[in-house]
Protein backbone atom coordinates (compact mmCIF):
# COMPACT_ATOMS: atom_id res chain seq x y z
CA UNK A 1 0.00 0.00 0.00
CA UNK A 2 2.07 2.70 1.02
CA UNK A 3 4.44 1.62 -2.37
CA UNK A 4 1.17 2.56 -4.14
CA UNK A 5 0.99 5.77 -2.28
CA UNK A 6 4.73 6.61 -3.27
CA UNK A 7 3.67 6.35 -7.22
CA UNK A 8 0.60 8.34 -7.12
CA UNK A 9 2.75 11.26 -6.08
CA UNK A 10 5.74 11.19 -8.30
CA UNK A 11 4.72 13.12 -11.27
CA UNK A 12 5.03 16.54 -8.67
CA UNK A 13 7.94 14.70 -6.75
CA UNK A 14 11.38 16.68 -7.50
CA UNK A 15 14.25 14.54 -8.90
CA UNK A 16 16.98 15.77 -6.24
CA UNK A 17 13.95 14.89 -3.39
CA UNK A 18 14.03 11.87 -4.79
CA UNK A 19 17.70 10.89 -4.78
CA UNK A 20 17.93 11.97 -1.01
CA UNK A 21 15.07 9.61 0.05
CA UNK A 22 16.96 6.81 -2.15
CA UNK A 23 20.34 7.73 -0.36
CA UNK A 24 18.54 8.19 3.65
CA UNK A 25 17.15 4.44 2.28
CA UNK A 26 20.34 2.95 1.64
CA UNK A 27 21.75 4.98 4.34
CA UNK A 28 19.30 3.58 6.94
CA UNK A 29 19.77 -0.16 5.24
CA UNK A 30 20.75 -3.22 7.34
CA UNK A 31 24.64 -3.90 6.96
CA UNK A 32 25.31 -7.42 5.94
CA UNK A 33 28.79 -8.51 8.10
CA UNK A 34 31.92 -9.63 5.07
CA UNK A 35 31.58 -7.52 2.46
CA UNK A 36 30.11 -3.96 2.90
CA UNK A 37 26.73 -4.67 1.74
CA UNK A 38 23.60 -3.37 2.62
CA UNK A 39 20.13 -4.72 2.90
CA UNK A 40 17.28 -2.56 1.95
CA UNK A 41 13.58 -3.39 1.21
CA UNK A 42 13.24 -3.84 -2.46
CA UNK A 43 10.01 -2.56 -2.38
CA UNK A 44 10.74 1.10 -1.71
CA UNK A 45 13.85 1.27 -3.65
CA UNK A 46 11.94 0.17 -6.47
CA UNK A 47 9.45 3.09 -5.94
CA UNK A 48 11.74 5.30 -5.53
CA UNK A 49 13.15 4.09 -8.81
CA UNK A 50 9.92 4.56 -10.66
CA UNK A 51 9.07 8.00 -9.38
CA UNK A 52 12.62 9.00 -10.64
CA UNK A 53 12.19 7.85 -13.81
CA UNK A 54 8.25 9.53 -13.52
CA UNK A 55 10.05 12.71 -12.66
CA UNK A 56 12.56 12.91 -14.96
CA UNK A 57 11.13 13.68 -18.39
CA UNK A 58 9.78 17.04 -16.39
CA UNK A 59 13.49 17.86 -16.66
CA UNK A 60 13.71 17.16 -20.30
CA UNK A 61 10.89 19.61 -20.74
CA UNK A 62 12.45 22.43 -18.81
CA UNK A 63 15.13 22.17 -21.52
CA UNK A 64 12.87 21.69 -24.26
CA UNK A 65 10.87 25.01 -23.07
CA UNK A 66 14.16 26.91 -22.97
CA UNK A 67 15.14 25.63 -26.22
CA UNK A 68 11.65 26.96 -27.67
CA UNK A 69 11.82 30.10 -25.66
CA UNK A 70 15.17 31.00 -27.27
CA UNK A 71 13.76 29.86 -30.94
CA UNK A 72 10.28 32.28 -29.96
CA UNK A 73 12.88 35.55 -28.69
CA UNK A 74 14.99 34.95 -31.76
CA UNK A 75 11.76 34.92 -33.82
CA UNK A 76 10.34 38.02 -32.32
CA UNK A 77 13.88 39.81 -32.61
CA UNK A 78 13.90 39.45 -36.24
CA UNK A 79 10.12 40.53 -36.44
CA UNK A 80 10.97 43.36 -34.71
CA UNK A 81 14.17 44.04 -36.89
CA UNK A 82 11.98 43.54 -39.62
CA UNK A 83 9.58 46.36 -38.63
CA UNK A 84 11.89 48.07 -38.13
CA UNK A 85 13.41 48.17 -41.81
CA UNK A 86 9.74 48.78 -43.16
CA UNK A 87 9.35 51.66 -41.07
CA UNK A 88 12.63 53.02 -42.32
CA UNK A 89 11.92 52.42 -46.18
CA UNK A 90 9.05 53.82 -45.68
CA UNK A 91 10.57 56.76 -44.45
CA UNK A 92 13.00 57.08 -46.87
CA UNK A 93 10.58 56.82 -49.40
CA UNK A 94 8.45 59.34 -48.44
CA UNK A 95 11.75 61.56 -47.63
CA UNK A 96 12.72 61.02 -51.38
CA UNK A 97 9.03 62.02 -52.68
CA UNK A 98 7.94 64.87 -50.91
CA UNK A 99 11.30 66.52 -50.61
CA UNK A 100 13.41 65.36 -52.46
CA UNK A 101 16.26 64.67 -50.02
CA UNK A 102 17.71 61.39 -51.66
CA UNK A 103 21.23 61.60 -49.66
CA UNK A 104 19.49 62.29 -46.40
CA UNK A 105 16.93 59.32 -46.77
CA UNK A 106 19.58 56.98 -47.95
CA UNK A 107 21.76 57.59 -44.80
CA UNK A 108 19.31 57.63 -42.68
CA UNK A 109 17.95 54.30 -44.08
CA UNK A 110 21.27 52.69 -43.87
CA UNK A 111 22.01 54.10 -40.31
CA UNK A 112 18.32 52.76 -38.99
CA UNK A 113 19.30 49.41 -41.08
CA UNK A 114 22.65 49.21 -39.48
CA UNK A 115 21.01 50.02 -35.72
CA UNK A 116 18.27 47.15 -36.27
CA UNK A 117 20.71 44.54 -37.22
CA UNK A 118 23.17 45.37 -34.49
CA UNK A 119 20.08 45.08 -32.15
CA UNK A 120 19.15 41.57 -33.77
CA UNK A 121 22.36 40.47 -33.47
CA UNK A 122 22.99 41.17 -29.52
CA UNK A 123 19.86 40.21 -29.19
CA UNK A 124 20.62 36.71 -30.37
CA UNK A 125 23.76 36.78 -28.39
CA UNK A 126 21.55 37.45 -25.33
CA UNK A 127 19.34 34.38 -25.66
CA UNK A 128 21.73 32.33 -26.74
CA UNK A 129 23.90 33.09 -23.73
CA UNK A 130 20.91 32.51 -21.15
CA UNK A 131 19.84 29.01 -23.47
CA UNK A 132 23.48 27.79 -23.25
CA UNK A 133 23.80 28.45 -18.97
CA UNK A 134 20.17 27.06 -18.95
CA UNK A 135 21.28 24.24 -20.55
CA UNK A 136 24.65 23.72 -18.93
CA UNK A 137 22.49 24.08 -15.55
CA UNK A 138 19.99 21.48 -16.35
CA UNK A 139 22.99 19.35 -18.11
CA UNK A 140 25.12 19.69 -14.55
CA UNK A 141 21.61 18.69 -12.83
CA UNK A 142 21.00 15.35 -14.92
CA UNK A 143 24.98 14.16 -14.59
CA UNK A 144 24.48 14.42 -11.01
CA UNK A 145 21.29 12.35 -11.12
CA UNK A 146 22.29 10.30 -13.21
CA UNK A 147 25.68 9.81 -11.06
CA UNK A 148 23.24 9.42 -8.01
CA UNK A 149 21.05 6.96 -9.76
CA UNK A 150 24.58 4.83 -10.90
CA UNK A 151 25.64 4.86 -7.22
CA UNK A 152 22.19 3.42 -5.54
CA UNK A 153 22.17 0.99 -8.79
CA UNK A 154 25.69 -0.15 -7.61
CA UNK A 155 24.99 -0.26 -4.11
CA UNK A 156 21.67 -2.53 -4.92
CA UNK A 157 23.98 -4.64 -6.90
CA UNK A 158 26.66 -5.99 -4.44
Amino acid sequence: METQQRNSAAPTTDILELIDRLEDLVAQGSRVPWGGKIMVDEDEVLALVDQLRMSMPQEIKQARRVVQDRQKIITDAQTEADKILSVAKERAEYLMNEQGLVNEAKARSEDILRQSREHSRKSMQEVDQYAHQMLTQLERVLEENLHQIQQAKGVMER
